[in-house]
């Protein structure tokens, strides 16, 4: 069959695509991709910049990262549905439009909820964004190559997130806070017209009815867990309402997606062994990841008196050598399989643990620098063969929706991380002290996604 303008040509359900089309589009996808990831986490090295501009507290600014996140996560369920019930144009358009509406939106107020609105409709169509990504490369590619072209992914989900803290750094060096967003506008224009004029489509839609009360129900239940971890520590009561109300929707979402013939999320996927295991060491890690990324800005600036130039600069290299690590990761899965990597980059991440954990006001900036340059090695060396190991045992059809649940699960963790962290590192009187709590929930959490590897891996 044939699309009208801007379609591919399909034959026998497959599509017949030139090597200069399917870079063009894996080029737009992932530098889309990335200036949404790394636009989520550009506000963590603003936070304290933000909470004097806007009068606010800690707790509240960091919203601007945490929502973000947590939109993020809400917003991915749907990605499956959407991608399966429109053309590949219709949801990168679609998706990329809203990004900018919040880019346009952002710093034009000076209202901190309008803010956070704006971030919020960045993190919508972020949402739908990176799992539309995955998707399609993994559909654009063969099975032969998919761990080079997850070991590319993972380079854009790890790099953006990893970079955006040194980024804006620099950005708030020499501009305002505002420049965050009017530093990528730009951007995503550029990719809109390219979308709109050049890009074909490469995927065939069906017929699928996207179940309102799943939406809702997986938004409010997913959405009062987490809000409910920020809440703890000033509203107990209110905070465990709303922690069981939220568990007692998501059981509902859950229980409804397994009655409905057409489900939002497919929850079959957890009953292959790989995928659930590999979930559970890509969400612990990737919190870790972002957890560590939200304090060590925090940290410097609060206690150490640095600019938001020099505390995203400390992040830099690690962000970097995260980048070049995943490729070279997802070339190595593909001849030699999931274990060294995993067992690996967790040994790493315990090592390098020990100087984080004895930082103090006097620590040699340098030690916190290769300390965490190292980390983030092993954070890529995990993540990058996790990732590609949990979708290894899925039938096509179960592709996206085990994208949707990995990406799902994997931001709703790294708010929960988020939040957990900035409240533990802050409630001693000592930031200090605060921080080294912090990083030992890190090496807790590595500990256990090293058990649950081996358990897999064995």
């Amino acid at each position: 069959m044939y699309y009208k303008k801007h379609s591919l040509e399909y034959k026998n359900g497959g599509n017949i695509l030139s090597t200069k089309k399917r870079t063009l589009i894996a080029t737009i996808l992932l530098v889309t991709a990335f200036v949404t990831l790394l636009n989520q986490t550009v506000m963590i090295t603003a936070l304290p910049v933000i909470t004097k501009a806007f009068h606010l507290s800690l707790n509240l600014a960091q919203w601007l990262t945490s929502g973000y996140v947590l939109m993020l996560g809400l917003a991915t369920p749907i990605s499956a549905n959407l991608t399966d019930k429109y053309t590949s144009r219709q949801v990168l358009i679609g998706v990329v439009a809203v990004f900018l509406v919040g880019t346009f939106l952002g710093p034009l107020t000076s209202n901190f909820y309008v803010l956070l609105i704006a971030r919020l409709l960045q993190a919508a169509a972020g949402g739908v964004l990176i799992t539309y990504v995955q998707i399609s490369l993994i559909a654009l590619y063969p099975a032969d190559k998919r761990g080079t072209i997850m070991g590319l992914i993972s380079l854009v989900v790890s790099a953006g997130p990893a970079i955006g803290p040194s980024f804006a750094g620099l950005m708030l060096e020499f501009f305002a806070w505002q420049s965050l967003f009017y530093v990528i506008m730009p951007i995503i224009v550029l990719v809109l017209l390219v979308a709109i004029f050049t890009l074909p489509n490469f995927s065939k839609p069906r017929n699928v009815e996207i179940d309102i009360k799943s939406v809702a129900s997986s938004m409010i239940g997913l959405g009062a867990v987490l809000v409910s971890i920020s809440l703890f520590s000033s509203n107990a009561v209110l905070a465990t309402f709303m922690l069981v109300g939220g568990i007692l929707i998501t059981w509902y979402f859950v229980r409804r997606q397994t009655k409905l013939a057409t489900p939002l999320l497919n929850m079959a996927v957890f009953k292959k062994r790989s995928f659930t295991k590999m979930l559970i060491v890509t969400v612990l890690v990737f919190g870790i990841m972002m957890g560590t990324e939200a304090i060590l800005p925090i940290f410097f600036e609060d206690t150490r008196g640095t600019s938001s130039l020099v505390a995203g600069l400390i992040l830099l290299p690690g962000a970097i050598a995260n980048a070049l690590t995943a490729p070279i990761v997802g070339r190595y899965y593909d001849a030699h399989g999931a274990k060294l990597p995993i067992y690996l980059g967790g040994l790493i991440v315990l090592v390098t643990s020990i100087p984080l954990v004895m930082m103090t006001t006097t620590t040699s900036l340098w030690v916190t620098i290769v300390a965490y340059m190292l980390r983030m090695v092993g954070i890529s060396m995990i993540m990058s063969a996790a990732i590609t190991e949990g979708l290894k045992d899925l039938e096509p059809a179960e592709i996206s929706h085990g994208t949707a649940l990995n990406n799902a699960l994997r931001q709703i963790a790294s708010s929960g991380f988020n939040t957990l962290m900035v409240l533990i590192a802050t409630a001693p009187a000592s930031l200090v002290v605060g921080t080294h709590l912090a990083i030992w929930l890190t090496i807790l959490c590595t500990g256990l996604l090293l058990l649950v590897g081996r358990s897999y891996l064995r």
